[in-house]
């Protein structure tokens, strides 16, 4: 009977993780959808003309909508619901994405409206995906129960590697417009389908005051009722005093908050400064710099597909082992590729002779990808969302989008300007410079999570020291407390 009654909140917080996984994996479609088509776009056949610059904003557009959006996101999120948002948004973004058909037509491209419809397309799509992004992290980690959080919520980053792949694998055989209708038809339509079957984060519905609604979602999706009392007790005593939106923001700027906001922003910008998106991004065109004898676009899929694999170990991983220890592993991991690479591009620069080393190029993007993927990634998304107190956690992870998205937008915006003045070897030295600020902020500011309950992580105290102290006192402690 016991074990049956653990397969229900078990399924559902599946269903929930999968259904927002899906609708994240379409937020990033629009991300990765210029480097799958921009060669057609700018073929001697097309009827489209994109300038340089329009080419710039096609490819960035998004990352700049989601420095404005992603705080309006965290505000709308605690306002309505995560999932009532995801549920919102999800037919949005699919419309604006399949609009960017229109601009196939013969009709539209003979009025010189073509280019318009894109970019109008890819401001729609920007504002909606800035919207949601910060939105799918907060709900895993809210409808995750404490020993399934560092699998479940940890995903997002496969996800999201998920929605760059297929969107490499199926544009590499249709159309550019064909592919603007299926990518959101295989993710947003489902994703849209399994949030009607999920759950309301019912952290939020305690914030709200809707006890009674909590205690029948907590019992959907947790394994006893021992966990559910203790969870609802803590959101009672963290939100003690915040009913209204307005009182959530006023306490922003209190330093028992404020302290864990900048770290939780620093950490994802400090991800950005290290390449993340901009080697996402530009993933084709630096093959295609680094002329490694294979297809950008094959070299690429390759690429993705091993993210994808290590997403899965990094998931399985965080289960396992300290975060910090993992963030600070992958960090070091993506220092050496991006130094590998940069030493590449000095030598092939510099005229030399670079045919045997025709392998290091794919070989330090792998070994990103897995530092990234297995480390850097995941767990930043996770840390950035559980050191959060309850009260202030869809806004704060709303204000920490947005300093992220400020970087990776600078950061993928300037990658053909830091090129052409610092040549590809410091492009991608200046990357390995910001996997060291990563790794400081990691080692100095960043407090350990694993085996904590939400409740527990800063428990209304700048604790990054006391962390450091309980970490080198042994993570026997950790291990036990995150066994189911």
């Amino acid at each position: 009977m016991r074990l049956a009654a653990l397969e229900g909140p078990g399924v559902n917080q599946i269903v929930a993780a999968v259904s927002s996984g899906l609708a994240f994996a379409g937020v990033m479609t629009p991300w990765a959808f210029p480097s799958a088509v921009l060669g057609q776009l700018s073929g001697e056949r097309s009827g489209i003309h994109l300038t340089r610059s329009q080419e710039d904003w096609f490819m960035n557009l998004p990352l700049f909508m989601l420095i404005p959006g992603s705080v309006l996101g965290g505000a709308l999120a605690e306002l309505l619901g995560p999932r009532t948002l995801l549920l919102l948004l999800s037919p949005l973004l699919t419309a604006v994405m399949m609009a960017m058909h229109v601009a196939s037509y013969q009709e539209v491209q003979e009025a010189g409206m073509a280019e318009v419809v894109l970019l109008a397309s890819r401001v729609l799509q920007g504002a909606s995906a800035a919207l949601m992004s910060p939105t799918v992290s907060v709900y895993l980690c809210e409808v995750s129960e404490m020993r399934y959080r560092g699998t479940l919520a940890s995903l997002v980053d496969a996800w999201a590697t998920f929605g760059f792949l297929l969107t490499y694998v199926a544009g590499s055989y249709l159309a550019w417009h064909t592919l603007a209708l299926v990518l959101p038809a295989c993710l947003l339509i489902p994703a849209f389908l399994g949030l009607l079957a999920s759950q309301e984060s019912p952290l939020w519905l305690a914030r709200k005051g809707e006890e009674k609604e909590a205690l029948r979602v907590f019992e959907k999706l947790r394994g006893s009722s021992e966990e559910v009392m203790k969870e609802l007790d803590s959101v009672r005593a963290a939100t003690q005093g915040y009913s209204t939106c307005w009182d959530t923001a006023k306490a922003l700027v209190r330093k028992p908050n404020l302290m864990p906001i900048v770290v939780s922003m620093f950490l994802l910008q400090a991800k950005e400064f290290s390449g993340n998106n901009a080697v996402l991004i530009y993933m084709p065109q630096i093959f295609q710099l680094a002329g490694v004898g294979m297809r950008p676009s094959t070299s690429s899929i390759v690429v993705m597909a091993t993210r994808l694999g290590c997403n899965f170990v990094g998931s399985a991983l965080l289960h396992r082992l300290p975060r910090k220890h993992l963030m600070l592993v992958g960090a070091a991991l993506n220092a050496a590729a991006t130094s590998a690479l940069g030493s590449f591009f000095f030598f092939q620069g510099r005229g030399d002779d670079v045919s045997l080393l025709s392998w290091l190029p794919m070989a330090s993007l792998v070994a990103y990808t897995a530092g990234m993927s297995v480390g850097v990634g995941p767990a930043s998304w996770l840390v950035a969302a559980e050191i959060l107190p309850h009260r202030i956690r869809n806004l704060g992870f709303g204000i920490g989008v947005t300093g992220y998205s400020l970087a990776s937008f600078l950061v993928s915006m300037t990658f053909e300007h830091v090129r052409g003045a610092w040549g590809s070897c410091g492009l991608f030295w200046s990357y390995t410079a910001g996997c060291v600020v990563y790794v400081l902020h990691v080692f100095l500011c960043v407090p350990e999570t694993r085996g904590r309950s939400l409740a527990e992580i800063w428990d209304g105290r700048s604790n990054a020291a006391a962390t450091r102290s309980e970490c080198e006192t042994g993570s026997a402690g950790e291990a036990v407390g995150a066994r189911p």
